[in-house]
């Protein structure tokens, strides 16, 4: 969603959207805006100085940090407008991006040379600007600038040693009076600088809590499977590889076992073929349900794909995964669901098997041993439970 879909003529104005949201041009047009803070407001500042304390600063040089930032206020400007005319038809602008990165940095790093404040406003002006920009513009140009910065901000504090370039040259004398205190055009440009600052960081602020969302959902979405909300096949996986190392540095006791539950719904096609798949989807989820209100908090339940899901029970041997399946193949089988209007019924067929036992070694003998149950539970007769054998083969092809 861009800026221009926030109102329309016939719909009430919505909600801001997050600027990460938002098409490249009007990440930009938002940069230049805040980037405009700095011209637009140091200006009046260095024009009441001249004014009120004149005896603090070089006139000349006032005078040409005034023409300074009035052009860089200018260009901006025209270039945000452009920006506003161009984005009905485009929607990036990497011109519009170099001239926001790279006149943002010169126009601080100057200032900050000339009043001397580099390594407190100067330093965190930058700081900031580089975390915003590298959220709303292109990283690698962000980060060639900021190697620039860098250098350019050890050569200033090497200066203020050497003495090779005059500190602070804008300044006549210094802000800070005998006493200590500030001159109070001072304190008036220190509340100018915290405007920007506070624009600053609460861009800032809001950038970070989107990359603490995105990053929440990119890890649900590589874990949980969208529609039952269940572990998906590779977390599933890694949780017992995981099991299977912590049960093997330790000590064999009922403990140390580690279940497996594989079951398998009964002609789920003739379910989407008859209702629809949303009745499919239904039953997956009213299964996937029972599942989770019956699993203990340490258990992993997955959909290990299609109408198939598994469970690892760990320190639970072949006799308590047997009683679990047992009670999760009969709270199936009553379930009802409803879909447009009919009620629908249907049961599921379990696997078993468990860890530690014969010709198992790892993780995906524990699965085969429990998939081949599965099948044999599903060529039986269906709606039932039936353990591994000891020498579990290699899982088939299940029927509907």
């Amino acid at each position: 969603m861009t800026p221009r879909d926030i109102a329309t003529e016939n719909e009430p104005p919505q909600r801001l959207t997050n600027p990460m949201d938002w098409q490249p041009i009007d990440r930009f047009i938002l940069l230049g805006f805040l980037v405009l803070l700095s011209p637009g407001l140091f200006t009046p500042s260095l024009l009441a100085a001249l004014e009120y304390a004149p005896e603090y600063l070089n006139r000349t040089i006032a005078e040409r940090m005034l023409v300074f930032w009035a052009t860089h206020f200018l260009l901006l400007s025209g270039f945000i407008a452009c920006a506003f005319w161009r984005r009905k038809t485009q929607s990036d602008w990497p011109l519009f991006e170099n001239f926001i990165i790279g006149s943002y940095t010169v126009v601080i790093l100057i200032s900050s040379y000339m009043t001397g404040s580099h390594f407190t406003e100067g330093l965190l002006l930058l700081f900031l600007g580089v975390n915003i920009t590298s959220v709303l513009a292109n990283v690698r140009k962000i980060r060639a600038m900021y190697w620039l910065v860098a250098v350019s901000l050890i050569l200033l504090a090497v200066n203020d040693f050497t003495g090779f370039f005059e500190h602070a040259p804008l300044l006549e004398r210094s802000v800070y009076r005998e006493d200590g205190s500030p001159a109070p055009i001072w304190l008036f440009i220190e509340v100018q600088t915290a405007v920007v600052l506070s624009a600053l960081i609460y861009l800032c602020l809001i950038a970070v809590q989107r990359w603490v969302e995105r990053e929440s959902l990119y890890k649900e979405m590589s874990t949980t499977d969208g529609l039952t909300r269940l572990t998906n096949r590779r977390c599933f996986i890694q949780r017992g590889e995981q099991e299977i190392e912590r049960m093997q540095r330790l000590p064999h006791s009922p403990e140390t076992n580690l279940a497996c539950i594989m079951l398998d719904l009964d002609h789920f096609k003739s379910i989407n073929d008859t209702w629809g798949h949303h009745a499919g989807d239904a039953a997956l989820v009213a299964a996937a349900e029972i599942m989770m209100a019956n699993a203990r908090k340490y258990d992993e339940v997955a959909r290990y794909g299609g109408e198939e899901f598994a469970v690892l029970l760990p320190g639970a041997d072949m006799d308590l995964a047997e009683t679990v399946a047992e009670r999760l193949r009969k709270r199936i089988a009553e379930e009802t669901i409803d879909v447009d209007g009919q009620t629908i019924q249907f049961t599921a067929s379990f696997g078993i098997a468990s860890f530690p036992s014969h010709g198992l070694n790892d993780v995906n003998d524990l699965l085969k041993a429990a998939d081949a149950a599965l099948y044999e539970a599903k060529t039986s007769g269906r709606n039932r439970v039936v353990r591994a054998k000891a020498d579990a083969s290699e899982p088939g092809l299940h029927p509907a």
